[in-house]
């Protein structure tokens, strides 16, 4: 092999090389491509309009509607307790204690999710300390249904993160809590957030990675196949606190899908052995028509 690349030189450059450069040229782009938006929310509304039976704007593929989890109100305006308030204030989602809130997005094949969402928990007064499931959270709901009981929780069959008014970030597991959480140290609780993540829902993988809060990135791993296609039929947000007059503000609920790399990966390295096979095959050629 090193015969071959020491008798190469420029004239043996081919197609295949070029192939190459141009096959990686296409994979870096694809690598720094945005991804493709699905759901784009800003809740930009009227006052009072309910979020259960709206559908996002301005970015809706699925043509999904929100639909509630828990004890949540069907109606827009304040509610003062139960059901939870989940209606639009002020250009933003404004939800109450225990309610949650998701979108069909009618996707059953393995798929690179990238989710975020900003939030604002001034209005919530308990921690994880009080109860695992606090905070706002991001992430996916395998169902979602309405009740009355005292079973009824916004955050039943939710996969994803939770931030809590100590910083507190944890990883929830179908409604349970997985026991990894981490805290993030100088967490303002009276001030707007931002949360993104990407999942990976193929089964072996199963994975979250590139969590951002604020911009700076969370360490925190799940185990595999924590993110499954059972699991993320929904994707959707929900609040959770300790009074019933509690309230959590969310805005600009981004839902899309990422390019896969893997494809290109296996094009370029066919053309990197196309290329290698050329080097070698240069001199010899070369050789012949002496």
């Amino acid at each position: 092999m090193a015969r071959c690349f020491h008798n190469f030189s420029a004239r043996h450059l081919s197609n295949a090389c070029l192939l190459l450069y141009g096959l990686a040229a296409l994979a870096l782009q694809q690598k720094n491509a945005s991804a493709s938006v699905i759901i784009l929310d800003t809740f930009t509304a009227a006052n009072n309009t309910a979020l259960i039976g709206r559908m996002p704007a301005p970015t809706d593929s699925p043509a999904a509607v929100y639909a509630g989890n828990g004890n949540v109100s069907l109606l827009g305006g304040p509610t003062g307790s139960t059901p939870y308030e989940a209606d639009v204030q002020s250009n933003a989602a404004r939800v109450g204690a225990d309610a949650g809130l998701g979108l069909n997005l009618g996707i059953n094949t393995a798929t690179q999710f990238q989710l975020s969402i900003s939030f604002n928990i001034s209005g919530d007064t308990e921690t994880q300390a009080n109860d695992s499931h606090r905070g706002a959270a991001l992430g996916f709901f395998s169902s979602v249904a309405l009740g009355t009981s005292g079973t009824s929780h916004g955050f039943n069959n939710f996969t994803g993160l939770t931030v809590d008014r100590a910083g507190s970030v944890r990883l929830i597991v179908a409604g349970a809590d997985s026991g990894i959480a981490t805290t993030i140290g100088g967490f303002n609780p009276a001030v707007t957030h931002t949360l993104s993540f990407q999942v990976n829902t193929a089964t072996g993988i199963g994975s979250i990675s590139a969590i951002l809060l604020d911009g700076t990135s969370v360490t925190l791993t799940a185990p595999v196949d924590t993110f499954t296609l059972a699991r993320t039929v929904f994707a959707g947000f929900y609040n959770s606190s300790g009074d019933n007059t509690d309230l959590a503000n969310f805005d600009d609920f981004s839902v899309a899908t990422v390019p896969e790399p893997r494809t290109f990966a296996v094009v370029v390295g066919f053309a990197i052995f196309l290329c290698i096979a050329d080097f070698c095959a240069g001199p010899k050629q070369a050789r012949k028509r002496k």
